[in-house]
């Protein structure tokens, strides 16, 4: 039975096989909690990227705010070993993905613009209960 887990799973999937690399892609909910993650099992807890998640949001909005910037669309977090993407999808939805270091944030955008449209269609379609 397809059921919405299912479908986002799915569709993360694919959109991971376009990205260089990641390490996971993560969905995050307006609490900070993981929705849905390929891998199930990323070399981060997924706990902590979750947290960093909504961290990385509270801080891009706290400097939007201060420098006038408007409303936060991503972040980009690199530090010498991985970094973390965070993509505003919506007011009750985040992307979290974790690449490597070198990946320039824009080497994500031809993936995001094709699977984005689908996790949205995804979170707003009904499934029925079997």
């Amino acid at each position: 039975m397809v059921t919405r887990q299912s479908e986002l799973l799915r569709v993360l999937d694919q959109m991971a096989r376009e990205l260089p690399s990641p390490e996971w892609v993560a969905l995050v909910d307006e609490n900070g909690l993981i929705v849905a993650c390929i891998p199930d099992q990323p070399a981060i807890e997924q706990e902590r990227i979750s947290a960093m998640t909504a961290a990385s949001l509270i801080m891009a909005d706290r400097v939007l705010a201060e420098i006038e910037g408007g409303q936060t669309r991503y972040t980009s977090i690199a530090g010498s070993r991985r970094q973390l993407l965070t993509v505003v999808l919506s007011r009750e939805r985040l992307l979290a993905l974790g690449l490597g270091p070198e990946v320039p944030a824009q080497a994500t955008f031809a993936a995001l613009t094709r699977w984005v449209p689908e996790i949205l269609a995804v979170l707003k379609r009904s499934f029925v209960a079997g």
